[in-house]
């Protein structure tokens, strides 16, 4: 039996942590591709993948699977998963908002909270859009106003200075209405979802999160005031949203799947 491939050769730890995190959400991308219904042999863009989530998801499906990130470091686990799981897919840097493939060349574009936060919304879609068939899917899931996402990153808006107010992306992206506005021409249905995260306590589960999310983890080193307020804003975001679960808690995370069919 042959030995796993190494772990990916990478400084960018970030996106290594990021994947404790990734770990956890799996099954929405798993959902996800129910919901779109792929079938083995169609092509699959998954849209600013991160670590890959859907992109193996669609790959376990028997789907022809490409993937696309900005950042080289998520890429790079990316690969790694599809090496050591035994699910081919093509991985490429790329930008959401120009996407570097032609137009109609894929049966289904996912997305997972990805493409919501790249910058320009509209090009973004349209770019969605573009690179789909007519007919073709274009499933993704949103976090949704309100959440628990949405609340958290409203706190590390307040608490890091410099850092982006996720929270428009959630906006933007995270509703029926605005999904149409941004797809004016095509069919869009939508669903109202969540995951329960199971933890042994909602302080556990804070702590990990802070761990592993990119944009807080560095600051965690600074026992400074902003750092003491800042774990004690997300705790009370993610207790919000916490129910007792035996001996646990279950954590509930909302999101908005959508399945939006091109005009042919």
């Amino acid at each position: 039996m042959t030995s796993p491939p190494p772990a990916p050769d990478t400084t960018d730890w970030a996106a290594e942590r990021y994947q404790t995190l990734a770990a956890r959400l799996q099954p929405i991308s798993e959902a996800l591709c129910a919901t779109a219904d792929l079938r083995a042999g169609e092509r699959v863009l998954d849209v600013a993948c991160a670590t890959g989530n859907a992109a193996l998801a669609a790959a376990r499906r028997g789907c022809a699977v490409t993937a696309v990130d900005l950042d080289p470091g998520m890429l790079a686990v990316a690969r790694h998963r599809s090496a050591i799981e035994h699910l081919p897919i093509e991985v490429y840097a790329g930008d959401a908002q120009r996407l570097p493939f032609p137009d109609r060349s894929f049966d289904a574009v996912l997305s997972t909270y990805g493409a919501m936060f790249a910058p320009d919304t509209g090009a973004t879609a349209r770019e969605l859009a573009r690179v789909c068939r007519p007919g073709g899917r274009i499933a993704l899931a949103n976090w949704s106003p309100g959440g628990v996402i949405d609340e958290v990153f409203a706190a590390l808006h307040r608490h890091l200075p410099g850092s982006p107010d996720l929270t428009r992306a959630v906006d933007a992206w995270g509703t029926t209405e605005k999904l149409r506005a941004l797809f004016p021409t095509a069919r869009v249905t939508t669903a109202a979802r969540h995951l329960d995260l199971r933890s042994t306590s909602c302080e556990a589960w804070s702590e990990t999160f802070l761990h592993s999310f990119g944009p807080a983890a560095p600051d965690l080193a600074d026992a400074s005031g902003t750092a003491t307020a800042l774990r004690a804003e997300l705790l009370r975001a993610f207790g919000d949203h916490t129910s007792p679960d035996g001996p646990g808690v279950r954590i509930r995370h909302a999101y908005l799947e959508a399945v939006i069919t091109p005009s042919p």
